[in-house]
């Protein structure tokens, strides 16, 4: 992983992945993937508040306002959220704030993964935060019903065989479709809520069928079925779409996965991708996060954290 305290999150390895367009073999045909960045906007979304989601969060880019507004995160321990990676990785520590309960916590540091998937699809950022001595924190507990066995997702597909069946919402700031296009930092965000399907053919589907020959077979999520989305059902114009946003499985009451990428039309909402949080790259994150939160040492010395978190 790579951790940064003090300045830009700039890795070659990583924008070359964001900018380029990868090439992969699919049945004998040259598929083209494009992992796009979400916009923050939400369609016929359902309102909510931080009173039934205490542990969810927003990232600010300003250690003096609420603006710029970057995107959402989510608690999962003390003095520890999770984003969207690519939310993160041009932000500068010393002027990111994280929102969280109604208090503002400077951070830290960002951790990343260092060898990071085809522009960050599947890619979760922490932000660790200084604790302020907060005593108790609202935290969402992670999804740990499979781990991953596979490079192909064989594993996501047979989940509700080995877990059970699960009910999902996702959960994050928001604004409204066509707000959106405003380039102002004064945009305003909402939490809200949208009960959504999920499954490993969903992208596939309907992405599929917009752009011949793009291949899309990774977890998704959407208003509506691919079937009920070929019949212009009502349910798929709801949508909701934004870095960071908190997939949850609502019978458990955990943290499934992180909104990572998506893909906008005008005239129609698609599904959106996420990140779910058992990768192995995850796991060694979040320890390196707790190694930097529980360390009493100095930053006196350059690359201090990086040190505590390499192999």
């Amino acid at each position: 992983m790579c951790v940064t305290v003090d300045m830009f999150m700039i890795h070659v390895h990583i924008l070359f992945t964001l900018f380029c367009v990868s090439l992969c073999q699919a049945q004998n045909s040259v598929a083209l993937q494009y992992f796009g960045s979400l916009d923050n906007y939400q369609v016929n979304a359902v309102p909510t508040s931080e009173s039934k989601y205490p542990w969810i969060a927003r990232v600010i880019h300003s250690r003096s306002s609420y603006v710029p507004h970057m995107c959402t995160a989510a608690c999962i321990d003390e003095a520890i959220f999770v984003t969207a990676a690519r939310c993160i990785f041009n932000l500068k520590v010393n002027y990111t704030r994280v929102l969280y309960n109604s208090k503002f916590y400077d951070t830290l540091a960002f951790v990343v993964p260092s060898v990071p998937t085809k522009q960050a699809y599947d890619d979760i950022g922490f932000i660790v935060v200084r604790a302020k001595n907060t005593k108790s924190w609202q935290v969402i507990n992670l999804f740990n019903g499979a781990n991953r066995t596979d490079g192909a997702y064989q594993w996501f597909a047979k989940l509700d065989m080995f877990y059970g069946p699960m009910k999902y919402k996702v959960v994050g700031y928001a604004m409204r479709k066509w707000i959106n296009k405003i380039r102002v930092p004064e945009r305003h965000y909402d939490l809200s809520e949208l009960d959504v399907v999920v499954n490993l053919e969903i992208c596939n589907k309907i992405l599929a069928k917009k752009k011949a020959k793009i291949l899309f077979r990774v977890p998704c999520y959407h208003s509506c079925t691919a079937e009920e989305f070929e019949k212009n059902n009502a349910k798929c114009n709801r949508y909701h779409g934004v870095e960071g946003g908190a997939l949850i499985d609502t019978i458990s009451n955990k943290l499934v996965g992180i909104a990572t990428w998506g893909i906008n039309y005008d005239k129609y909402e698609v599904p959106v991708g996420f990140s779910v949080v058992n990768s192995e790259n995850f796991f060694k994150d979040y320890r390196c996060a707790k190694l930097i939160r529980d360390d009493k040492g100095s930053l006196d010395v350059k690359g201090y954290y990086q040190s505590l978190c390499d192999d």
